[in-house]
């Protein structure tokens, strides 16, 4: 047991430190001004009353100019308002387009399929996205879209979870900002693992070349992550960094919601990561690997297992230390504390009832 623990540590350790060896890599690119295509905003919405208004309230303050910008939102079945308040935004911003879906897709899951629609609709060059439930600011879409144009990739941008001093939101907020760190990290290392749908830029042809969501459409989430790991096979996908680009999402409602939403998020890796990607594969497997041995460990109590657990909360400090530093998030020593000693029980959980797959999501 001690030789597997020790052995479990060192490549855990040494996967987080190449996080942080990434994260330092990653670099400011201030974007000099350049010719901005047409541009194409993207969301599939449904039920989305009350986060829409200041969604779209944020999309027409933009610093693109209109001429160049349409905001493309896709209703997927929605039986609340969100019709009325798009048709209304409508009415004073004829730049904004609203398609509606009325029927299940029979051969494409939901979300995929109003994104494709979006997709096909649209006339700009460059397809940038987010979801309804996220707050941009004025600068978000040129700056995600002179990225796109001076580097010719797909860019993967920043995302947060919006809270206050409520601990659960912190907690959420913590823990999905360790998720940006990791795909911030690897992007630092030439490593192209994912992003957020919350947060993504690309040109369309790129989405064409690689047949759109087909190879996929049998899943029910994991977009982002496939558009990230297919259009980087191209050319690399670039992490953006510059604070004018960063977004801010909603935290869920309820510990059911949260575990829910990250055990979906554990069932797309898990099939991408035996599909498409071996590196990332093991990017997975080492912390689920280590904590399932840090919790046995901690209930036999080898030797060494206090001195694995102080070196674990250095190595693990450091990395969302500076991933805080980097993406001007404020971190909670408390709630750090506290997701540190979830982390062996939370992770073999989500992996596990990740394999699974079993998980409630819009439909």
């Amino acid at each position: 047991m001690e030789i597997l623990l020790t052995f479990g540590t060192g490549l855990y350790l040494f996967f987080v430190i190449l996080i942080i060896i990434g994260l330092s890599r990653l670099t400011f690119h201030k974007h000099s001004k350049i010719d901005i295509p047409k541009v194409s905003v993207i969301i599939a919405a449904r039920n989305e009353e009350d986060n829409l208004p200041l969604l779209l309230g944020d999309l027409v303050q933009q610093t693109i100019s209109d001429e160049k910008l349409e905001i493309i939102i896709a209703n997927d079945r929605s039986t609340d308002n969100t019709v009325s308040i798009v048709e209304g935004f409508i009415l004073r911003y004829p730049f904004i387009n609203l398609i509606n879906i009325l029927e299940l897709s029979d051969h494409m899951k939901p979300k995929k399929y109003a994104l494709t629609q979006a997709i096909k609709a649209s006339k700009g060059e460059i397809i940038v996205s987010t979801d309804a439930d996220c707050r941009v600011p004025k600068t978000w879409v040129l700056n995600m879209v002179s990225s796109v144009k001076s580097s010719g990739a797909i860019t993967v941008g920043f995302s947060k979870v919006a809270c206050k001093n409520h601990f659960f939101h912190q907690y959420q907020m913590l823990d999905f900002l360790g998720l940006m760190v990791i795909n911030a990290g690897a992007n630092g290392l030439g490593l192209n693992w994912g992003g957020s749908g919350q947060n993504l830029a690309y040109r369309k042809k790129d989405f064409n070349a690689i047949s759109g969501f087909e190879p996929v459409k049998d899943q029910t989430s994991g977009d982002d992550l496939y558009l990230v790991q297919k259009i980087s096979k191209i050319k690399p996908a670039v992490f953006n960094i510059d604070p004018e680009s960063f977004v801010s999402t909603l935290p869920v409602k309820s510990i059911g919601d949260f575990i829910s939403q990250r055990i979906r998020w554990s069932s797309n890796s898990k099939a991408f990561a035996m599909e498409t990607n071996v590196v990332f594969f093991f990017s997975l497997i080492i912390p689920f690997l280590f904590h399932f041995l840090i919790l046995f460990a901690v209930f036999l109590q080898p030797s060494g297992i206090i001195t694995i657990i102080l070196l674990k909360l250095i190595i693990d400090g450091l990395a969302i230390f500076l991933g805080g530093r980097l993406f001007q998030t404020r971190v909670s020593p408390i709630v750090f504390t506290f997701w540190f000693f979830m982390q062996p029980f939370y992770i073999p959980f989500i992996g596990v009832a990740g394999l699974i797959g079993k998980y409630s999501w819009k439909s």
